[in-house]
């Protein structure tokens, strides 16, 4: 229905292009759907079938490289020329020709050499260290704490040959360039070791594996969408894919199967054995990059409804240029009817129509009858000259959505505008009348910036009551209440005048709504000039007793009803005591002392409490900016700085952080400033003085006196202590 209601508001033309982009999007958009699923089952089989193939091709290639590495070691190291290397208590420098022999055997053979980047062999029986860069006494190895820390370890590992993967592990470095003097524990490793078994380890081999090398085996198969991880003693020594390792891990590796990791995405995996070497190989690919992948058909299907948006809008505007005297003519022929249905609305207020001649009227403009109609006369207040130019303005500049919701036509009428409201019952245009109204009163104060003076007449039933509807609308309109504040609009309804059932439509909806948005806008001023005009409009009624209290309970509940809007409790702006604050006002019987003590007792409670919590989300908005202007500049600027930049005063913006975080503008740049300086010690080869330099310290000393402050420790201590 709401979709027929819009093609219906549209022009002929606008239909039709609606219709036919309608007619060829949604097919094309069907067709990228069933596109889209029809590749997501073909490629998953695919996958599926291939990933077992892969499986064999990929666990082969690994396992013959791991296997051989590790077979050719464990020979060597049993061979005469390796035990001649272990028994040596000195270093052989003279033996130059048995440690080339040694050096060509450490470094593997033809076939295996691309896959080692280095070796290590520890004697620890007799102290000292064989390497391809040489041979150094062991009590001189530059980082010997941490290869004590790494020997330590492998005391409590049973195996004496196994695979270990120590990539958290940095390289031994001094300066830009690899000590000779070091050993290097990180990386891919195959570790033999041989051990006493009283005294424990007696020498130590580390072969590092080049892992670039490694990774070059599987470019291959991950450009087809497949990744690799090997597991050696359930721990991981390779793997190209660390989400799908993650995913494979925390579900306990259970073998072959479909895995969901943290990020949401979903891996097919495939689980190989090593028969021999004790290698696990997993194998898979990413589910869900084939359903991004089948998105293109979606979208190609956009890229066509583009193109031929493109060219309906082509083919519009060449038709909108060779149809331009045909919508000439249809303008002339809207204005035509407009001009005749505000000439229908004018007969109206004139009286000059019977009801056979008003009922042919509306067969005829095909105008919509209703059982029940009000009428809004309303008119500008002012001197100005050119009032009677505004009201033309008024009426050509009305929003569409106001137009509709009129019954016909609005007319300009013995210098007044006049506004027809139907609907099936009488609430029913009571409560479209009192939302038109608030409406057509805040657009000729937002464009036109003039006060007006409203009159609204009684309910009636037959159009022919027009004219008597006008009337009352003028009267209520005459009334010296009415029109002599020129600054604030004002409204008067005809049923106040009646004096038959006085106590009928006492409590004004629309005088409500304009002094709940008073509060609701904090306008303390305008809350009371409503508030007044309420009671005065009470007291015109001389509405007494339990009518009386009923009215003006249903009036406070309204006002109470504001703060619950704006997320403010009650009970935050009123203590127990008030309780029975709403009894104790309906007791107040003069118009001035029941004005002051709603005022006083609930609505400057209300305000107040609003304008605070409005001012405390301002403050933290404050906070927000501070911290970011801090953060932007590594804590390099000061509090009038911040203060320029923010528009606001320093002594303002010192109170905002005390008030939000209890602490100082200095105590939140100085730790910004030290939240900087650990990051750089810690991630950077930076040394203190380029620190120090880059958060803009005069000096050096005075950078490191900062920080002993703050941290207990000297900027190089802390990072020697941390960096280990």
């Amino acid at each position: 229905m709401r979709i027929k209601k819009i093609l219906d508001s549209l022009t002929y033309e606008k239909q039709m292009f609606m219709k036919l982009l309608v007619l060829v999007t949604i097919p094309l958009i069907v067709m990228g759907i069933v596109s889209c699923n029809i590749y997501i089952s073909s490629e998953s089989s695919k996958r599926y079938l291939t990933l077992s193939s892969y499986s064999d091709e990929i666990s082969g290639e690994y396992g013959n490289i791991f296997s051989s590495l590790k077979e050719y070691y464990i020979d060597n190291v049993n061979g005469d020329r390796f035990r001649w290397l272990v028994s040596q208590k000195d270093i052989p420098y003279s033996r130059i020709s048995n440690m080339q022999q040694a050096q060509r055997i450490l470094g593997g053979t033809y076939f295996m050499e691309k896959y080692i980047s280095n070796y290590e062999f520890i004697n620890i029986d007799h102290g000292w260290v064989f390497n391809k860069y040489g041979m150094f006494p062991y009590e001189k190895t530059w980082n010997r704490d941490e290869v004590n820390r790494f020997l330590n370890s492998q005391k409590e590992m049973m195996l004496s040959v196994y695979w270990l993967n120590r990539e958290g592990t940095r390289p031994p470095k001094s300066g830009n360039f690899r000590n000779s003097n070091s050993i290097d524990s990180s990386g891919l490793l195959l570790v033999i070791k041989n051990e006493h078994e009283i005294s424990g380890m007696s020498w130590l081999l580390l072969v590092q594996i080049d892992e670039k090398e490694l990774n070059n085996l599987s470019d291959s198969y991950k450009k087809l969408g497949y990744d690799v991880t090997i597991l050696a003693n359930d721990k991981v020594i390779l793997n190209t894919n660390s989400d799908m390792t993650e995913s494979y891990l925390k579900e306990g590796m259970k073998g072959s199967g479909i895995y969901r990791s943290a990020s949401g995405k979903k891996y097919n995996i495939n689980v190989r054995n090593g028969e021999t070497d004790g290698l696990t190989f997993v194998i898979g690919y990413d589910k869900t990059k084939i359903n991004k992948d089948a998105t293109i058909f979606v979208m190609a299907s956009f890229v066509v409804i583009a193109v031929f948006v493109l060219l309906l809008v082509i083919i519009r505007l060449t038709a909108m240029a060779f149809s331009k005297p045909l919508l000439v003519l249809q303008e002339f022929v809207k204005d035509q009817n407009l001009q005749i249905k505000e000439l229908f609305v004018s007969n109206l207020l004139k009286g000059e129509l019977n009801e056979e001649r008003i009922e042919n009227s509306l067969k005829k403009y095909g105008i919509t009858v209703y059982p029940a109609y009000r009428m809004i006369a309303i008119t500008c207040k002012g001197t100005d000259d050119r009032l009677k130019e505004k009201y033309g303005e008024i009426l050509s500049g009305l929003p569409e959505k106001l137009k509709k919701r009129m019954f016909i036509t609005p007319v300009y009428y013995e210098e007044r505008l006049v506004f027809l409201v139907g609907a099936e019952i009488d609430i029913e245009v009571d409560n479209k009348t009192v939302a038109l109204y608030k409406e057509i009163k805040d657009y000729i104060a937002e464009n036109f910036g003039m006060a007006t003076a409203s009159g609204i007449s009684q309910p009636f039933h037959k159009l022919h009551h027009v004219r008597k509807a006008y009337n009352e609308c003028a009267q209520a309109i005459s009334n010296k209440a009415n029109t002599e504040d020129t600054e604030n609009s004002s409204l008067a309804l005809f049923d106040d005048y009646l004096a038959m059932n006085s106590q009928e439509n006492v409590y004004d909806m629309i005088i409500e709504n304009e002094l709940i948005l008073a509060i609701d806008s904090c306008k303390d001023e305008e809350a009371g000039r409503l508030l007044e005009l309420t009671i005065v409009r009470m007291e015109m009624k001389s509405v007494v007793g339990i009518e009386r209290n009923f009215y003006l309970t249903r009036l406070l509940t309204a006002i109470l009803n504001i703060p619950g809007s704006a997320g403010v409790a009650l009970s935050d702006i009123f203590d127990s005591e008030q309780y029975n604050i709403l009894n104790s006002i309906t007791q107040i019987y003069g118009k001035q002392e029941l004005v002051k003590a709603i005022s006083r007792e609930i609505i400057d409670p209300i305000i107040h409490k609003l304008l605070k919590k409005r001012q405390e989300s301002q403050e933290s908005e404050i906070l927000t900016q501070v911290i970011k202007l801090l953060k932007d500049s590594r804590g390099n600027i000061t509090l009038n700085e911040c203060a320029d930049r923010l528009c606001y005063h320093p002594n303002y913006l010192s109170k905002v952080l005390k008030h939000e975080q209890g602490v100082t503008f200095t105590d939140i740049a100085n730790k910004e400033k030290l939240k900087q300086a650990k990051y750089m010690l810690l991630t950077t080869e930076c040394s203190v003085a380029e620190i120090s330099e880059k958060l803009q310290y005069n000096n050096v000393q005075n950078f490191i006196r900062f920080f002993k402050n703050h941290m207990g420790f000297t900027p190089a201590a802390f990072r020697k202590e941390h960096r280990q």
